[in-house]
């Protein structure tokens, strides 16, 4: 069901109500198109939410971080029964009292999913917004964008991992390292491990909390049967201790296949995170002058995802390079194995499908490379097995789009790759 409004403008503190039908029983999404005066690159004015009430209780907050952009927010309602309810949408705008939204429509719909999506939908973590700096630090930082998750098994049945994309993180891993890390600036975290017993009922919740200590939750799960965090460290991870007061109910928007792809395979499914990425970037990283901490342009990268096999994960293992035409020096995804202390700028994640990025010089890009190379980084190591390498960079539409690799170059290291040598996409 659709409500199309005439331009309807919210100042701060204003709202609108309107009446919804739902004509039969099911898991419900409301489609939020607007935009708002804010602007994501901007001090001080940022964005701004709506509250969504329903029936008179806070159901939940929809941070408008696109700005002047017309948008569609997407959230989810939750299950729901046949009857008439009240919709009431307030504007607050904490971070600018004279900023404004535009809402263009509300729609309410039914979510047609299958089994294990019914799962994943029902099963859902409600977030809370991270009130660190301030009430509502996402509001203008950090901002929660997309619920992804996987399914995994234990002895009892199923498991249901969920992890969130954040349009970055404050603290941890500096900006520099994080694209020789993960190839994004971006944080993707794991949130909670819900374990289903045989008749898909929660046996217990795992979630990922302060310096990344997998907690035990431990409240009661609410009449819906959610699991309820908030975002706790300026990093990404979570508690189940709720202190701010505004709250997100993200849809799981997509099934990650864990064994076929990496985790920043959003960045090609949902184009819009890497806008709002690089907005926050474009805001709180230019004019650093602190090692690592400044990005000048995320344009400047060329971003690489692939997988590593028959080593032990959690370790650096492969460096992913590439030259220049016209060059001899080649530029690397690790910076040359940077290490700091025991920090390495290599990727040491838990999956084999990895994400990393090489900056390139200023005024270059992609047309401008001619080789790739993978080279073996770790000298505990006889060789590592190298596969689907993949090359994305952004266009002159500042999309991020893939680049065709035919066979990959392989000189200076023991490292078995497929046979790929690269071309560029005509």
């Amino acid at each position: 069901m659709s409500h199309v409004l005439d331009s309807l403008k919210l100042r701060q503190s204003e709202s609108e109500k309107l009446k919804i039908n739902i004509k039969e029983d099911g898991y419900y999404s409301i489609s939020v198109k607007a935009a708002a005066s804010t602007n994501w690159q901007e001090d001080n004015n940022e964005s701004l939410m709506l509250r969504i009430y329903l029936n008179n209780d806070h159901h939940q907050d929809i941070v408008l971080f696109y700005g002047k952009q017309t948008f569609t927010y997407k959230r989810l309602l939750g299950k729901m029964k046949a009857g008439v309810y009240e919709i009431e949408v307030i504007c607050e705008s904490p971070r600018n009292n004279q900023a404004f939204a535009e809402v263009e429509s509300f729609v309410v719909e039914k979510l047609h999913l299958s089994e294990r999506e019914t799962l994943a939908v029902h099963y859902a973590p409600k977030l809370y917004g991270r009130a660190v700096y301030s009430k509502y630090d996402n509001l203008y930082t950090d901002t929660p964008l997309e619920m992804i998750y996987f399914f995994d098994v234990w002895e009892k049945g199923h498991v249901i991992e969920y992890h969130m994309v954040f349009s970055h993180e404050d603290e941890g891993t500096p900006a520099v390292l994080l694209m020789s890390k993960w190839g994004r600036l971006l944080d993707i975290e794991y949130m909670a491990r819900v374990y289903l017993n045989e008749e898909n009922e929660i046996d217990h919740v795992d979630y990922q909390g302060p310096e990344h200590q997998v907690k035990r939750y431990k409240h009661s799960l609410n009449e819906n049967k959610q699991v309820i965090l908030q975002t706790a460290t300026c990093n990404g991870n979570f508690t189940d201790e709720i202190t701010s007061d505004y709250h997100f109910s993200f849809i799981p928007s997509y099934e990650w296949k864990v064994e076929q792809e990496a985790r920043e395979v959003v960045m090609q499914r949902f184009p819009y995170i890497n806008h709002v990425m690089r907005w926050e970037a474009e805001r709180q990283l230019q004019q650093l002058d602190v090692p690592y901490h400044s990005i000048h342009d995320i344009r400047e990268y060329i971003y690489i995802q692939s997988s590593v096999w028959d080593v032990q994960l959690g370790q650096p293992s492969v460096d992913i390079l590439c030259r220049l035409e016209g060059e001899e020096k080649w530029y690397s995804s690790s910076l040359h194995h940077t290490t700091i202390g025991s920090f390495s700028a290599a990727y040491t994640g838990p999956y084999n499908h990895f994400a990393t990025a090489i900056r390139l010089p200023e005024g270059k890009s992609i047309h401008d490379v001619a080789e790739v190379k993978i080279d073996l980084i770790n000298n505990t190591l006889l060789k590592a097995h190298v596969k689907h390498l993949k090359v994305f960079a952004f266009d002159e539409k500042n999309e991020l789009r893939p680049y065709i690799l035919l066979e990959c170059h392989e000189q200076l290291s023991p490292v078995e790759v497929e046979k790929i040598i690269w071309r560029k996409e005509k």
